[in-house]
């Protein structure tokens, strides 16, 4: 049996070395809660403590500082790739749902449209953006201005978590805001324009998902190894949309986090979780998104170009390929 404490951790059984779980109350979150819930855990020997955090980038500050040993997270754990430090080990969920928005009556959303992305470079130059820094909505918001001929220097980025951005831009601060669901869905419900999609605008489909740091891979492979089994286990079971609609509806709720009926089939219609089905397809390769993410990251000056090479190096496709009996390429 499992616990679901303020901070996210579940109870340390004290049966066996505890594997120290980070994550996020938003989709990436949702199979390792349900595996520890079900006791798939546990059933495998393990002793797992989850504990939440807002966003990648404390996720990648807690990995750093050896405070976790494995990480599901969104786009901010390309940092930590770039490291040299972790490794990749499993895709979790497709990221759809997420854009750029403007209010209806602004230049912006009545700008003239490319490719499914409206705005220009004499309308974007200039704008400010609310967002939260390091995750992929800044990824998304340079994007944007890219696709315009414009730098990170020419537009403003506003640093705001999700939800005090999404509170701002409605309340009339700054000019667009990049937003992740649930808060894409509710400036959709309430009329605002999504200028652009994250694929639209990136040519990209992303992916969250799961990391070690190297030297717990390496020295608990076998603990690591029966992680991933559980992780795929709880999304496979979470393929049925009812039971998924059930058990995040519940994850949401006991997380604080505000995600109506609506919301939770939106996400379920918008975000895959990457179960066995998924990562059967011929076409599938792990962590593929990864190296489009890392070249725009390079041009961005986010990345060095010597680190750059330690993103696609961190990929590693024999440990999901033993956790789940599929010969999964890379």
């Amino acid at each position: 049996v499992s616990f679901v404490f303020a901070n996210g951790s579940q109870e340390d059984s004290g049966k066996a070395p505890v594997l120290r779980v980070a994550t996020m109350p938003l989709t990436a979150g949702v199979p390792v809660q349900y595996a520890a819930d079900h006791g798939f855990f546990e059933e495998e020997g393990l002793n797992v403590q989850i504990d939440y955090y807002a966003t990648g980038a404390p996720i990648n500050e807690a990995i750093a500082a050896k405070e976790a040993d494995i990480a599901c997270s969104g786009f901010a754990s390309v940092y930590s790739l770039a490291n040299a430090d972790c490794i990749w080990l499993a895709d979790i969920n497709t990221t759809g749902g997420m854009g750029i928005y403007a209010r209806p009556d602004s230049v912006y959303a009545n700008a003239p449209e490319t490719n499914g992305v409206k705005g220009s470079k004499e309308i974007v130059k200039g704008a400010k953006i609310l967002e939260p820094l390091g995750t992929v909505a800044q990824y998304m918001t340079e994007g944007y201005a890219e696709l315009f001929g414009l730098t990170n220097t020419e537009i403003t980025q506003v640093n705001m978590e999700w939800a005090p951005a999404y509170q701002a831009f409605i309340t009339g601060q700054g000019d667009l805001t990049a937003a992740n669901p649930p808060y894409s869905y509710k400036l959709d419900s309430e009329g605002y324009v999504r200028v652009g999609s994250f694929e639209d605008i990136c040519g990209v489909q992303m992916v969250d998902g799961c990391f070690g740091r190297r030297s717990v891979v390496e020295s608990r492979t076998e603990e690591v190894t029966k992680f991933v089994k559980c992780l795929v286990k709880a999304m496979d079971a979470l393929q049925a949309e009812e039971v998924r609609y059930e058990y995040m509806k519940e994850f949401y709720a006991l997380n604080g986090s505000t995600f109506s009926d609506y919301d939770v089939r939106m996400e379920i219609k918008d975000r895959a979780f990457v179960g066995t089905d998924y990562m059967s397809k011929p076409e599938y390769k792990i962590g593929e998104a990864w190296v489009a993410i890392t070249d725009f990251l390079v041009r961005a000056e986010k990345i060095t170009e010597k680190n750059a090479p330690n993103v696609a190096a961190s990929i590693n496709n024999e440990i999901i390929s033993k956790a789940t009996g599929l010969n999964i390429s890379k």
